[in-house]
């Protein structure tokens, strides 16, 4: 009979389990592959990108890997979801250029009212953003000039009721870039005030 082998010694079972440990190590896949969710939030984001071709793909893939209902039906709405948001950001987009266009034609004919009324248009249906809101400071300021305007014209026919509706008109767009032209306005219309006064004032006898 040949002798009995000697029991396997603890260090040898620890030195083996460090040799398999090291050999999964290294031998493991380096990235798991992406969950059904997670993928379903990566064409989520892509859908609210207005990217609608990738997150379709995204769908596409999804159904021929026969993924579970719930999330291809989430999938399905939320790039339905992004799809309107994204046409009504185009028409949006388009309606702005006209916008600028029809705004500025209007400004250059020296129309400014006009010019306001095709704004106020605009913000009604699509509301106001950073954008519309410096148009409009732009079209205030063209409307308080015109009105300034009609104020020099008021002075230099020395008419104080009409320049100084005119100046009322003006002040009411609080236009700051306008309020050294104002105030010179005014100090003439309380000297053309004056004058009348004077003139209007009874001459004494000696």
């Amino acid at each position: 009979m040949p002798p009995p082998r000697p029991p396997v010694r603890l260090r040898t079972w620890i030195a083996a389990a460090v040799v398999l440990t090291g050999i999964w190590f290294f031998n493991k896949p380096a990235d798991k592959p992406a969950s059904v969710a997670e993928q379903v939030e990566v064409a989520t984001a892509l859908a609210a990108q207005c990217d609608l071709d990738g997150a379709r793909s995204a769908l596409a893939v999804l159904k021929s890997a026969k993924a579970p209902a719930a999330h291809i039906k989430r999938l399905q709405a939320n790039i339905t979801k992004s799809a309107a948001a994204c046409d009504r950001q185009q028409q949006r987009a388009q309606a702005w250029t006209a916008l600028q266009d029809s705004v500025n034609q209007a400004l250059d004919a020296g129309k400014p009212d006009l010019s306001a009324t095709r704004l106020a248009v605009y913000v009604k249906r699509w509301g106001d953003d950073p954008d519309s809101l410096e148009l409009d400071a732009k079209v205030k300021v063209a409307q308080a000039s015109a009105q300034l305007d009609a104020a020099d014209a008021c002075l230099a026919r020395s008419d104080r009721v009409c320049l100084e509706s005119s100046l009322i008109a003006a002040e009411r767009y609080k236009r700051p870039e306008l309020a050294a032209r104002t105030q010179a306005l005014r100090a003439a219309l309380s000297q053309l005030l004056e004058r009348s006064l004077l003139d209007a004032a009874p001459v004494t006898g000696q």
